[in-house]
């Protein structure tokens, strides 16, 4: 079993999240933006590219079909549900694939709708391709929690041709509920709506309802994930597409090709596939860790800075922290943080919705996090 707490320095390797801290925030800080863990990979995964890694020859990759088929199982164990690997194809990543779902199904001008606050590269997938960028803001209770509206969804559904759905949700924290889901898919089914589901983090939910692949619901729509969050492997690459679909499938293969963004390096499908079949153990204690590392942080964050507004995640390592009780500018926030020594994601970068707020990466040894914590309460203060 991995040592969770165990500190593994990532200074000198290369880490977008370390060594390019310096480049984003203009001096050393703790790093805890970039959606990747301090976390050792699981040792089936290390093992089986030292084996490979072995072979002096680094050649064009070929096949993927055992990597489509472990996926295939581990959709099952994991959520229940076994795509056909058949209708599913190897993807660069899961952004290029979201980018490429754009082209591929809507035209200059169409509309595409999105749910702010929200992963960035769903703003830039729509604005930088052409489309029209449809907002449906996310509305956010008393309680911090986050829920879909569902009046300004369907006036836009009329207006639109894609929804691009995070599920589960990043920043905001949630897994989308089963009813939730089949809701929102009955409505743009109804529109004749095409949903794009990004379920990267999926497998990293510990809330006490499970996730719901959308494609079990909806098989006409689009599924996209990865093992590179559930495995903490996202610098190696590599992701997967789901559709049933036919001559949807033919249409997004023959963009893949166009982008050529349907191959992945020669490592992604071994790194992918010994995590797939031999990383269930290893990262069932990932969730119960970061499930602690989440209420572990609410704790303090109640003891010693009790004006930030935080909600316990439904899943993964990120948290979404309000500071807009403090009074102050998103310029005076990152400048704070900035003297703090802290890195951390700034809200605005989610669109609307995102002003007054934080995005703190909880993914690493519970050492680091106090850390966090402590840096975090002197740029309060």
């Amino acid at each position: 079993m991995t040592d969770f707490d165990q500190v593994t320095p990532r200074l000198g390797t290369g880490a977008l999240k370390w060594d390019g801290a310096v480049a984003r925030f203009g001096r050393e800080v703790l790093p805890m933006w970039v959606a990747d863990m301090d976390f050792p990979a699981p040792e089936a995964v290390q093992a089986a590219l030292a084996e490979r890694v072995a072979h002096p020859i680094y050649g064009y990759p070929w096949g993927g079909a055992a990597a489509l088929a472990a996926g295939a199982n581990w959709m099952e164990r994991r959520h229940g549900w076994r795509p056909d690997p058949a209708q599913m194809l190897l993807v660069s990543g899961v952004v290029p694939g979201l980018f490429a779902a754009v082209r591929a199904f809507t035209e200059t001008g169409d509309g595409i709708i999105v749910m702010p606050p929200i992963y960035p590269p769903f703003l830039s997938a729509v604005r930088e391709q052409g489309r029209e960028l449809l907002m449906a803001p996310l509305q956010r209770d008393g309680r911090g929690r986050y829920e879909m509206d569902w009046e300004r969804l369907e006036a836009l559904l009329s207006q639109a041709r894609m929804l691009l759905l995070c599920s589960p949700h990043n920043p905001s924290g949630r897994v989308w509920g089963r009813a939730e889901l089949q809701h929102l898919g009955e409505l743009a089914r109804r529109q004749g709506v095409l949903v794009v589901s990004d379920e990267i983090h999926a497998d990293l939910a510990y809330a006490e309802h499970p996730h719901t692949p959308f494609p079990s619901l909806f098989p006409d729509s689009l599924l996209l994930s990865s093992a590179g969050k559930s495995f903490n492997i996202a610098g190696i690459g590599g992701a997967f597409a789901v559709l049933a679909d036919d001559r949807q499938r033919q249409r997004f293969a023959a963009e893949l090709r166009r982008s050529q963004i349907h191959e992945i390096n020669l490592f992604a499908p071994i790194a992918m596939t010994a995590a797939w079949e031999a990383g269930d153990v290893w990262q069932e204690g990932l969730r119960a860790y970061l499930a602690a590392n989440a209420r572990h942080l609410g704790r303090r964050l109640a003891a010693e800075l009790p004006a930030l507004g935080y909600r316990v995640p439904e899943f993964g390592y990120l948290a979404w922290l309000d500071l807009r009780a403090l009074g102050l500018d998103d310029g005076t926030i990152a400048q704070r943080l900035r003297h703090a020594a802290l890195g951390l994601n700034p809200g605005p970068d989610f669109g609307p919705g995102g002003a007054g707020f934080v995005r703190l990466n909880f993914g690493t040894p519970r050492t680091v996090l106090d850390k966090g914590i402590d840096r975090l309460r002197r740029a309060c203060g």
